[in-house]
């Protein structure tokens, strides 16, 4: 016999000890395939393959609903926004549009509950939900971070506040772009 064959058959003979003992240790009583005793079916490390996941793209916005509708056009600019307001319904789950970070969540001097998100590319401010996230937490597109409501300045049709009543349910939305500097209007890059 060539040294060869005797380790191949040695790592076989060790490998089949070793499942024994597995068998025996975790007390399992299911019937496993017999381990086949010949070289020609030895398993390497070229058998594998190794997939690695697709990188992630920062720039791609999503939506931060599964279904919404516009309720007001880009307007805020005043107080130094490009935002629009959109709605689900009281209560919509709101998704983070972006894979990043919190590294906000407040509420402003006028009692709007505001949420800011990060990543290389955007930033993001959204106001008015039930934000169920924190500062310093990763945030992947698509994932849940609060519920759709009417908290701080909201109003109604007639521009009467909402303060302590079912009406105004919305999120506001600004999107800064760090690479122009400047906020820009979300309906340009909201992904449909």
């Amino acid at each position: 016999m060539d040294s060869e064959r005797v380790d191949g058959f040695g790592i076989l003979a060790l490998a089949f000890l070793l499942f024994l003992g597995f068998q025996i240790f975790t007390d399992q009583n299911v019937p496993q395939p017999a381990l086949a005793m010949d070289e020609a079916n030895l398993v390497t490390a070229d058998s594998f393959i190794i997939q690695t996941p697709e990188p992630i793209d920062y720039s791609v916005i999503g939506q931060p609903y599964e279904d919404y509708h516009l309720t007001q056009g880009p307007h805020g600019f005043s107080y130094g926004h490009s935002a629009i307001d959109i709605s689900a319904g009281e209560g919509a789950e709101i998704l983070s549009p972006i894979y990043g970070t919190v590294t906000a969540n407040y509420t402003d001097e006028l009692g709007n509950p505001t949420l800011i998100l990060e990543n290389e590319v955007w930033q993001l401010s959204l106001m008015h939900g039930d934000y169920i996230v924190n500062p310093g937490d990763s945030v992947s597109m698509g994932q849940s971070i609060g519920y759709e409501s009417n908290l701080g300045n909201t109003i109604d049709m007639l521009g009467r506040s909402c303060r302590g009543r079912k009406c105004g349910y919305h999120t506001h939305l600004n999107i800064y772009d760090k690479r122009i500097g400047t906020n820009i209007n979300p309906l340009d890059v909201l992904q449909p």
